[in-house]
């Protein structure tokens, strides 16, 4: 049976959960389980998938395996941007091809609808708010960055407002930024409590294991996982592992695997906030790629991300951490030197995928064995409508969404020393985002 030789190791250190209500004592997969479909992973895709499963198939049994906690894994350790269209600013524009630049922030926008349907439907308690995002220049540069967006956004008809100096200081709370464009159709959310909450509420022929890391693979069908206290066997297996799917044999040396790394300050009082000024809650993406995303959240903490870093093997201790904590620090400082004293209370990294070319995981890999991963940094939106689709696909239903995942293409292959050219390239791009960082 052969073994899963690339796995998540998670510490107790992600803010989002670490500042919810402990969690209670998982169910974990012990002694062998049978079910009719298992999905593993309980990121977007898989608890989306999961959830449309159960739906479609109301008589069949769903285990939904992983192998960390829910909420202190990859999805709860994200920024919180709950995204529709480039999170990242791009010098040359994202619409040369305004045709499938739409499709694609329509695809992104039914994920969005999709998940504020649940929350609501289900009264997930996550801060799950439209206040859209900032994306916002503090050089020339940035400046420059941002016009070339904005025309990107012309080009396809979508809305936007620019705000100056003088706005962004009553907004934000700091005079760090000069221009910055406001797009208004994101969400922001606070990760952890989305993804806990998403799990709460599934079906009721849904059965959620935690601490159940996945070790080996018999593919079948059917298909039989060991774990370390027990084992699942079933006729349909979902992969929804992200970069984490190498590991159970699926486009090795195809994915690009990073860590980003995140602070999040303390709650603050009531007089730093009184102190700090601005609205209560808003996020900002920097007005360059290697920029600052900062989130300021209602009950009044601020989150700073910056720095990725390559790790194969998701490492989210020693050196990295500790050098991205200082570099959140000085980004912190400096847009609120009035705020020099609240300390970080939780520095943290989460894992991220990325294929060279742009391109998904989505559909069968082979007999009965089915996968969505790899969703380019939109996985809060686009991971979602993946499961849901996916779950369809598998149960013989067709739309015009999910003939477009179809057509989709797979991730090319790495090129030689890979790692190494990502390592230089988040070097060099954090030294030209300058001010930006």
């Amino acid at each position: 049976m052969p073994s899963v030789d690339l796995v998540p190791q998670y510490q107790r250190d992600n803010g989002w959960h670490e500042i919810l209500p402990e969690l209670t004592e998982p169910t974990q997969v012990v002694g062998d389980i049978v079910a009719d479909y298992v999905v593993v992973g309980g990121g977007y895709s898989g608890l989306a998938a999961t959830r449309r499963l159960a739906e479609l198939d109301p008589g069949a049994s769903v285990a939904l395996v992983e192998g960390t906690r829910i909420g202190n894994n990859a999805a709860g350790r994200s920024s919180g941007f709950a995204i529709d269209h480039a999170h990242n600013l791009r010098a040359k524009g994202f619409a040369s091809d305004t045709t499938h630049a739409k499709q694609q922030i329509a695809l992104n926008r039914s994920g969005l609808a999709y998940l504020d349907e649940i929350i609501t439907r289900e009264g997930i308690d996550c801060d799950w708010r439209q206040d859209g995002k900032y994306h916002a220049a503090a050089s020339e540069r940035g400046e420059r960055m941002l016009g070339h967006f904005a025309e990107s956004l012309d080009a396809i008809d979508e809305d936007y407002t620019l705000h100056d100096a003088d706005e962004l200081g009553d907004i934000f709370g700091t005079r760090y930024y000069n221009k910055a464009l406001h797009a208004p159709h994101s969400y922001l959310v606070q990760p952890a409590a989305l993804v806990r909450g998403l799990a709460d509420t599934m079906p009721p022929n849904v059965t959620v294991y935690e601490d159940s890391m996945v070790r080996s693979v018999d593919y079948g069908p059917p298909h039989v996982l060991r774990t370390d206290r027990g084992s699942v066997t079933t006729p349909i297996l979902v992969l929804a592992t992200n970069g984490f799917v190498e590991g159970f044999g699926f486009f090795k040396r195809h994915l690009i695997p990073l860590i980003t790394w995140g602070s999040m300050t303390r709650q603050l009082t009531p007089s730093e906030v009184e102190r700090l000024g601005g609205v209560e809650s808003y996020g900002i993406i920097g007005g360059h790629p290697a920029g600052s995303s900062i989130r300021r959240t209602a009950d009044h903490r601020i989150l700073v991300r910056n720095i990725f870093s390559y790790s194969r093997k998701s490492n989210i201790m020693g050196f990295m951490r500790e050098r991205s904590a200082k570099q959140h620090r000085r980004s912190f400082e400096a847009r609120w030197p009035q705020l020099a004293d609240v300390p970080f209370e939780n520095s943290w990294g989460g894992a991220l995928s990325l294929a060279r070319n742009g391109e998904p995981v989505f559909g069968e890999l082979q007999k009965n064995v089915y996968a969505s991963v790899v969703h380019q940094g939109v996985g809060i939106a686009r991971g979602s409508i993946a499961g849901r689709l996916l779950a369809e696909m598998i149960l013989g239903q067709d739309s015009e969404e999910l003939r477009l995942m179809q057509a989709k293409g797979r991730p090319n292959k790495n090129l030689p020393f890979q790692g190494l050219g990502v390592i230089i390239n988040a070097e060099t791009r954090r030294i030209i985002a300058g001010r930006e960082e």
